[in-house]
């Protein structure tokens, strides 16, 4: 991964989080649960720490920020102490075992693991205490023993969501017993309601794919597609992008997240056709964002369309953005609901205490898996394969001999530096809104939605000049009965205060005063509503 440091937008909630989040947090009480073993309320405890740690290691890798590595490395191993004689990691008791939400905790536990082994300490140790965290499943789960889909919840999908999990351990190992794992998971299709791979492939809409939860099919997805880079198949590929393509046209609201249906925004349902109605349950759960932005960056990676590239700009400065609370401490749960004015902002709650009737500081899903889509962003923002160098995100950043100033995506104007000491291709995202590229002061002709290719000598100072076209888009609603107002990568709303002193635009439409839709609301409280879809004059 290339050490990108965002400093304009994400960038700065960025630097938000990484001083009242990731300096804060109880790393003890994440790991209790672990040494414990009492989780016996069938909850989800074993999530948060892997949630957490994640991005918080991906912020030392990133930024080297004082006292964070120090507090990472403690809390590992700590979490390396839980692990018992027989390689199980996990919050729940024996008599409980592989109930439930355990093997997602598990999931969790090892991810944090794997890429603390990947970023921050290539100690084996680590690494052998993954090994044998996925060991101690592998004896238990598979042909001729226990069913994967019968175990936990959701007819199998956040069980065999371990399966990125198992990819990554066999592509640090080459251990076949890795991959053959992985195989009986995806032979298994991840859901009792039917093979989602497969159905996919048939063309069935996400709604429909097992039974339709979001985050959890998505992170199944996500395995098949770390596999999908690791070896060359088609019909993976292929099967992959079809389900992103069919999440974004049938998912997708314009804040570029999805997730409705219940109260808490978690599910598939034909989402994007119903984003205008107030009878769908919440919209949007912010760990359907970060999960669906993670997948669009392996999707991107995979196939170089660049309307995923597109799709994780759209979620990071709205959905995620607008997700994230001003000081970076919290964050909210779904996105206001409605978006056709009324919806307001609210901070995640105890989910634990909510759910089961037992507090656990304060922690919610989203409020730990949050931060996660702030570090997708800053690793998409430039990425670098081969003699490659290509820029997706045109906020001011610094990455190597790769520097960006401008105050994108609030100022149409935005300047590349680069002065790699070595030849280069320097390729750009060209999105619908690019108006003009000069390479060295020189206009360059691009195709919108095909990465712009510059030849870059090793040791020229090249300068790369963008203007954009901020005019006002506005955008009709599915239904046809409500209008959006876009301008360039921002969704704009109307906040209740009229006009937002914060916020980094402030435009009239109709006799409206707009602003982001990330800033609108942020309040935080239910007088500060806000409006994005506003309804047709009859």
């Amino acid at each position: 991964m290339r050490r990108n440091i965002l400093k304009g937008f994400a960038g700065k909630a960025l630097a938000k989080t990484i001083e009242n989040r990731f300096k804060k947090v109880d790393y003890k009480l994440l790991t209790e649960p672990f040494f414990l073993r009492s989780e016996d309320d069938r909850a989800w405890r074993g999530e948060f720490w892997g949630k957490v740690i994640r991005p918080a290691i991906t912020c030392a890798f990133l930024t080297g920020a004082p006292g964070l590595r120090a507090l990472i490395d403690d809390s590992v191993a700590d979490m390396m102490k839980t692990q018992t004689s027989d390689g199980s990691i996990s919050t729940y008791p024996d008599d409980q075992k592989l109930t439930a939400w355990d093997i997602w905790g598990r999931k969790y536990a090892v991810l944090g693991l794997i890429r603390y082994y990947e970023l921050l300490n290539p100690d084996p140790a680590v690494l052998g205490c993954c090994c044998r965290a996925v060991d101690y499943l592998i004896s238990l789960i598979g042909p001729g023993k226990m069913d994967i889909l019968e175990c936990g919840n959701h007819n199998g999908l956040p069980a065999s969501s371990i399966l990125g999990a198992v990819v990554s351990l066999w592509k640090l190992t080459g251990n076949s017993k890795y991959r053959e794992f992985a195989q009986y998971i995806i032979e298994r299709g991840c859901s009792g309601l039917g093979n989602i791979y497969e159905c996919c492939d048939l063309g069935i809409a996400p709604a429909v794919l097992g039974n339709g939860k979001a985050y959890e099919m998505t992170s199944c997805f996500q395995g098949l597609a770390e596999l999908a880079m690791l070896e060359e198949n088609p019909d993976w590929c292929r099967i992959v992008a079809k389900y992103g393509k069919a999440v974004l046209e049938h998912e997708i609201f314009i804040t570029g997240t999805g997730g409705a249906k219940d109260k808490m925004g978690e599910f598939w349902f034909d989402s994007a056709l119903r984003q205008t109605r107030g009878d769908c349950g919440s919209l949007g759960e912010t760990c359907v964002t970060v999960t669906w932005m993670r997948y669009c960056l392996r999707l991107l990676q995979l196939t170089d369309d660049m309307t995923f590239a597109d799709a994780i700009e759209r979620a990071l400065y709205n959905a995620l953005l607008g997700a994230w609370g001003p000081d970076g401490s919290h964050w909210v749960h779904a996105n206001p609901t409605p978006l056709t004015g009324g919806g307001y902002k609210k901070y995640a709650d105890d989910q634990i205490l909510r759910a089961v009737g037992k507090a656990f500081g304060g922690n919610d899903c989203c409020r730990a898996q949050g931060p996660e889509g702030l570090v997708v962003a800053a690793e998409f923002a430039v990425l670098e394969a081969g003699n490659c160098v290509t820029v997706n995100l045109f906020e001011a950043l610094d990455s190597g001999a790769l520097h960006i100033t401008g105050n994108y995506p609030f100022e149409p104007q935005a300047k590349i530096s680069f002065d790699d000491p070595e030849d280069k291709v320097l390729r750009l995202r060209t999105p619908a809104f690019l108006r003009s590229v000069k390479f060295n002061g020189i206009s360059v002709e691009f195709t919108p939605g095909v990465y712009l290719e510059l030849s870059h000598k090793g040791g020229a100072a090249d300068t790369v000049e963008l203007e954009f076209d901020f005019t006002l888009k506005e955008i009709p609603s599915p239904d046809g009965k409500f209008t959006a107002v876009m301008r360039g990568p921002l969704v704009l709303a109307e906040d209740s205060r009229g006009k937002v002193a914060d916020s980094g635009v402030s435009v009239q439409w109709r006799g409206r005063e707009l602003c982001e839709y990330a800033t609108a609301g942020n309040l935080i409280c239910e007088e500060n509503t806000l409006t994005v879809w506003f309804r047709n004059e009859q």
